[in-house]
């Protein structure tokens, strides 16, 4: 799947042992493992909250915790999540 063009909605993730290290998904490399950013410009993003499902129920069934959130751009390439 390739990231939206119309920049909506990101997931949030972080290990269910790890409650403290919350992370921004970037991409899941082929071996499952997800990657995360913290610049605006490489966050994968989905048009709908249906497109995000199926990398959220990945991620929940490999360890992980996520919340789908709206990503909205800040300053120098950052953002803030809503």
């Amino acid at each position: 799947m390739q990231s939206s063009h119309k920049n909506t909605f990101c997931i949030q993730y972080w290990k269910l042992t790890d409650i403290a290290d919350v992370k921004v998904l970037r991409r899941i490399n082929k071996n499952g493992v997800p990657v995360s950013t913290k610049n605006y410009s490489e966050v994968f993003f989905y048009a709908k909250l249906q497109d995000a499902m199926p990398d959220a129920r990945h991620l929940m069934e490999n360890g992980y915790d996520i919340k789908i959130r709206k990503c909205c751009k800040g300053k120098n390439d950052s953002f803030w999540l809503i």
